[in-house]
């Protein structure tokens, strides 16, 4: 089960914003109510968090940061949400659903008076409140498998750069596991000119070889060349594919530029 707390596109949209790139998780959007929001699950724990009483057919519990007002909440994901995905989505996550500002001079323009009075509505002639225009949309969902799909791709990337940045330091293959591929990668000059060579392994298809091959920074599709025998002295191995290609310098600056931070 997920603690991360996510902000709806309709509580995105309450404050001003809207979807970032989907590299960037929702929980990471840089807003003071989102961060604050992150805090729930725990106080919830500690039994430190504040309940909204009056609407009362879900749990929500109370954000407040600075004149910034939200309700937050553990939603069940929707059955053909998690049926859909092979990685699955949690059971039960945490959502931030709604946010407004603080209007403390008027209790009917009080952020909590407003939700309450719009879910009376929603639940008029059931003779219940009904917080179901609360919860997460379709939307929603699809945005969070986006960015899973997304921060999955990314990964895979640096991986890539990463084993080319070692192999450009060391002069040898160097391989590194993601996502149960063996990804290698052997960087070497000669004549003046640089040369690299990517092996992958596992259950590889196209989709996971483009990725590979988009990896490299300044280095079209069309300049890779599959290897069927020996290159820069690999050997391939039944199952595994090889690729080469010319590494411009200004790419192996780039992924040095990028990686540098992180090992070397």
């Amino acid at each position: 089960m997920s603690n991360r707390v996510r902000p709806t596109k309709r509580a995105l949209n309450d404050l001003g914003l809207d979807f970032p790139h989907l590299t960037l998780p929702l929980d990471q959007v840089p807003h003071r109510l989102v961060q604050h929001a992150q805090r729930v699950p725990d106080e919830v724990d500690a039994g430190g968090a504040e309940r909204i009483r009056d609407i009362d057919d879900r749990v929500w519990f109370k954000v407040k940061s600075g004149t910034s007002r939200g309700a937050a909440g553990r939603v069940k994901t929707p059955d053909e949400i998690t049926e859909d995905q092979v990685d699955g989505l949690p059971a039960k996550a945490w959502w931030l659903v709604a946010a407004g500002s603080r209007q403390a001079d008027t209790a009917a323009g009080d952020f909590y008076s407003r939700i309450s009075a719009e879910c009376r509505r929603a639940g008029a002639g059931t003779g219940r409140i009904s917080t179901d225009v609360l919860l997460p949309t379709a939307v929603d969902y699809r945005r969070w498998i986006a960015e899973r799909a997304t921060l999955v791709v990314e990964a895979l990337k640096h991986t890539v750069r990463e084993a080319i940045a070692r192999s450009a330091q060391c002069g040898d293959l160097h391989v590194a596991e993601a996502r149960g591929h063996r990804i290698g990668a052997l960087v070497q000059s000669r004549d003046g000119d640089t040369y690299l060579a990517v092996t992958a392994e596992g259950y590889v298809d196209h989709k996971i070889l483009a990725i590979i091959l988009s990896a490299v920074p300044n280095v079209a599709v069309d300049d890779w060349m599959a290897e069927p025998g020996p290159v820069l002295g690999i050997e391939p191995n039944q199952g595994q594919f090889v690729f080469s290609t010319m590494l411009p310098p200004a790419a192996l600056s780039a992924i040095l530029e990028e990686i540098d931070d992180h090992f070397l």
